[in-house]
């Protein structure tokens, strides 16, 4: 039997157990950090596969490293699977389908005939929208032994050489004084005014950025009632660039706007960095090709009709430290923004289990190629290395 027809056979067999996680998932949705029911659904399967699980990665007790281990030592690939979902709207950015598609593109390969050793492993991560818990498992060393990374993301278009941007999040916090708004409001130092001055301020600066940065922000506090002047105010603003080193340029002018609304409007500023910086994604070009190639051989349909834009996504630090790609694939020829109650419902459809099964075969026909290929693995290296000689 080609390896083709053993992938596909491998995951028709699991069909209804992998579409039975994907579906519970979508109807217990759990934020990020608290995402205890699918940590514990997708490593019970695991096991039950096979794999060798470790429950819980440090600290973060929702995240986990289930192994598979095929002779001694050789090309370590790893399948990066997220489930935490949104608040309000669930899994309304499809982690219900991306943690079982890399469940499945790892249990497909253990099940397959691959003549080298090699190590497939399938990483839990947790809080990819919160804190981006990638970083937190670059951190733990996690990554430090994986070869190649990859997942798959649904979406409305499809592309599979994903560029993302960088992004730094920080509290803006200004102190002033109370005073009572009528009667002495000359005693008070109106924080809110910091807070208005640097909204103000930012938005002068957004004609003196490139186009691909972002910046937005939004108001956490601004005191309590009309007739005290509030001491306290706090806005939290992202930005964002497809260049780290351009985006930090930006960070400090709108650093700049905030420090200079403190003294405009007699306030004291603290800042505090919010979470992880997301690095840009820098997807392998070599696996990017063998990806298109496994989709081709797949007969995968595009559906896609429109074009997405760019956002964030902490598997762009994990491109930093491994090879790595993050192919988006399109559900829908419908525009079906992500983060809304229409792409969670979509994202329980027939045709997103589908989709989801192919990315998993997809996924998994690409590592079976890296993983027969020592000539391959060391294009992949090199790639990698070159891409990142100078940084």
């Amino acid at each position: 039997m080609k390896i083709l027809e053993q992938l596909r056979f491998a995951i028709a067999e699991e069909k209804e157990n992998l579409i039975r996680l994907s579906k519970s998932i979508q109807q217990n949705p759990e934020l990020g950090g608290s995402e205890y029911f699918a940590s514990k659904l997708l490593c019970d399967y695991l096991e039950e596969q096979g794999f060798d699980v470790q429950r819980g990665v440090g600290e973060f007790e929702t995240a986990f490293v289930a192994s598979y281990q095929r002779g001694e030592g050789g090309f370590h690939a790893a399948f990066c699977a997220e489930y935490d979902a949104l608040p309000d709207v669930g899994h309304a950015c499809g982690h219900n389908l991306i943690g079982v598609a890399s469940v499945a593109a790892g249990v497909a390969l253990s099940k397959v005939d691959i003549d080298l050793p090699c190590k497939i492993t399938v990483i839990g991560t947790h809080d990819e929208e919160g804190i981006g818990g990638k970083i937190d498992l670059i951190n733990e060393g996690i990554f430090d032994k994986v070869d190649m990374a990859m997942m798959f993301h649904p979406g409305y278009d499809t592309i599979i050489d994903v560029k993302s941007l960088a992004f730094k999040s920080f509290d803006f916090i200004f102190h002033g004084q109370n005073a009572h708004a009528a009667s002495e409001p000359w005693l008070g130092r109106n924080a809110l005014d910091g807070v208005s001055l640097t909204f103000h301020a930012v938005n002068c600066l957004r004609q003196h950025v490139k186009p691909d940065v972002r910046i937005h922000g939004i108001i956490k506090e601004g005191g309590k009632v009309t007739n005290v002047v509030p001491h306290r105010a706090v806005a939290e603003f992202c930005i964002r660039s497809e260049d780290n080193v351009y985006l930090q340029e930006v960070v400090d002018r709108v650093i700049d706007c905030a420090k200079g609304a403190a003294i405009s409007s007699g306030t004291e500023l603290e800042i505090q960095q919010v979470g992880h910086p997301y690095d840009a994604m820098v997807s392998n070009q070599a696996l990017v090709e063998l990806f298109k190639q496994s989709l081709d051989d797949l007969d995968f349909v595009n559906l896609a009709k429109h074009k997405e834009g760019m956002g964030s996504i902490d598997m762009g630090n994990v491109s930093r430290v491994v090879p790595s790609i993050h192919p988006v694939l399109s559900l829908t020829d419908q525009l079906v923004p992500g983060h809304t109650k229409e792409f969670a419902d979509l994202c329980n459809s027939d045709k997103a289990y589908e989709t989801m099964l192919l990315a998993g075969e997809a996924m998994a026909l690409t590592t079976w190629h890296v993983l027969q290929d020592p000539k391959l693995q060391k294009k992949i290296k090199d790639e990698f290395a070159h891409s990142f000689a100078h940084a």
